[in-house]
């Protein structure tokens, strides 16, 4: 039996950035962010909430970024 671990890795956007946060909320997509071992970004506004989230922003910040991408994405 091996003892070698696998490499979680996830593709995200802003598609099911958006579908956790309406789903879980604030919490849900800390969760998300959080639990890989690696992340893909698929795309800008991703990456913007990704990035303020690694900054370590606060929960406020983080929500309002996720808000505000949220609203770029549905233009």
């Amino acid at each position: 039996m091996s003892d070698a671990m696998g490499f979680y890795k996830r593709w995200i956007n802003i598609e099911s950035v958006k579908s956790t946060y309406k789903r879980e909320g604030i919490e849900g997509v800390k969760g998300y962010l959080d639990s890989p071992d690696a992340l893909i970004v698929t795309d800008d506004e991703s990456g913007r909430i990704l990035d303020c989230y690694n900054k370590g922003c606060s929960d406020k910040e983080l929500i309002k970024e996720i808000e505000k991408c949220i609203l770029t994405e549905e233009k």
